[in-house]
């Protein structure tokens, strides 16, 4: 019976096989958590709503273009602390490409953020992107 000698390389590799597969685990961290972001949405006293300073139009997608679909996409959306839009959501669909158009647009939408006793605040409002063709 011959014997294998095992190099220094798989003699780490095996170590650290072993380690993997022993359920051992090394402690983490505690990772500090942050309180949840409170989204607002209804005005509530000494507050002011989300103001829009930058919303360009959405682009008309081909397909609903030569189809001539027209009407109104509704979005659910959050407007940040910072005025910008996150988590928007399609609540009443048009046209899957229109869809995602009225979702990229937002997307670029920035506002001036809602307050409530002077410190901006997350908020959440309903929009209407209304697709016509002339």
């Amino acid at each position: 019976m011959t014997r294998t000698r095992l190099s220094p390389n798989s003699a780490v590799f095996f170590t650290a096989l072993a380690f993997l597969l022993s359920g051992t685990a090394l402690p983490a961290q505690d990772v500090p958590q942050s309180a949840p972001e409170v989204v607002y949405e209804r005005k509530m006293p000494g507050m002011t709503m989300p103001k829009p300073v930058y919303q360009p139009n959405p682009e008309y997608a081909e397909r609903p273009r030569r189809k001539k679909i027209q009407g109104v996409v509704l979005l659910s959306l959050i407007v940040t602390p910072e005025g910008t839009v996150r988590d928007p959501q399609v609540t009443r669909s048009l046209d899957k490409d229109l869809d995602k158009k009225a979702l990229e647009c937002v997307g670029k939408w920035k506002f001036d953020p809602a307050t409530k006793d002077g410190q901006p605040v997350a908020y959440r409002v309903v929009v209407e992107i209304n697709f016509r063709l002339y």
